[in-house]
Formats: C-alpha cells, sequence, structure tokens
C-alpha cells in the first residue's frame, strides 16, 4: 500500500474505532440497564398465605386478626397480578421482532398465573369460611 494510502487510512481508522468503541459502549450500557431492569421485573412479590387460626379453638380476636390478614393478602395477590402484567406488557414492548407464537406462550403463561393467584384466593377464602362456621359452632355449644 502506498505510504499515502497508508497515512490516509490510518486518519479514518481512530474515528471508525470511535464509533466502534462508542457502539460497545452503547451495548454495555444497554446490558447494564437490562441486569438493572431485571430485578425490577422480579420486584412482582407474591404475598406471603397468613394462617388461619383452628376455629374450635380460637378466640375472637384471633379470628378478627385473621379476617384482616387475608383482606390484606387478597389485596397483596390483586397488587401482584398487577404487577405481572405490567411488567408483562413491557416486557413484550420492548421485544423487537417478537415471535407469535412465543407472544402466546407468554400470555399462557400470564394467564396461568392469574388463574393459579386466584384459586389461592378461593382456598384461603373457603377455609377461612370453614374455620369461621367451627368458630361458631365452638360458641353456640358454650
Amino acid at each position: 500500500m502506498p505510504e499515502a494510502l497508508s497515512t490516509s487510512a490510518k486518519k479514518y481508522d481512530r474515528p471508525l474505532n470511535g464509533i466502534m468503541t462508542m457502539t460497545k459502549t452503547a451495548k454495555f450500557s444497554a446490558a447494564c440497564l437490562l441486569m438493572m431492569a431485571a430485578p425490577m421485573a422480579f420486584a412482582c412479590d407474591y404475598p406471603e398465605r397468613p394462617t388461619i387460626p383452628d376455629g374450635s379453638t380460637a378466640s375472637k380476636e384471633e379470628m378478627i386478626t385473621a379476617k384482616n390478614d387475608i383482606t390484606a393478602w387478597m389485596t397483596g395477590v390483586d397488587d401482584y397480578l398487577t404487577c405481572i402484567e405490567t411488567a408483562e406488557k413491557e416486557a413484550v414492548q420492548a421485544m423487537e421482532d417478537a415471535d407469535p407464537a412465543d407472544l402466546e406462550r407468554r400470555d399462557a403463561m400470564l394467564s396461568k398465573k392469574f388463574d393459579a393467584a386466584n384459586e389461592q384466593k378461593v382456598l384461603l377464602g373457603e377455609e377461612f369460611n370453614q374455620q369461621v362456621r367451627a368458630y361458631n359452632a365452638a360458641r353456640s355449644s358454650d
């Protein structure tokens, strides 16, 4: 290569390397942002299920506390569902050229999470109602 072309090419290598470095920096920054955002995606914490006292031996205060704990838990489950739905919408919007089959799988998984959480709400409500009946039966026999 002639010396003039070699010198000329070297001048342009620096900006290209700068651009390449900038691209690498941008990719690294994007990766860091995704890593920081990942825990936020998992920030949707499913609330801890409250314990239900044995209605046949529980005091009125224990039953009232259980009722309040269950109400708070159900609100927490609703908040969890809102959170995962929002996180899923954001994740889908961030996807480029999403495969329809992948979107369908993601939607099915979200539906399963909703169904499972709502089923747990129903089961906990039924369990509490059984203990309320046991509480009432124990008090009526006194």
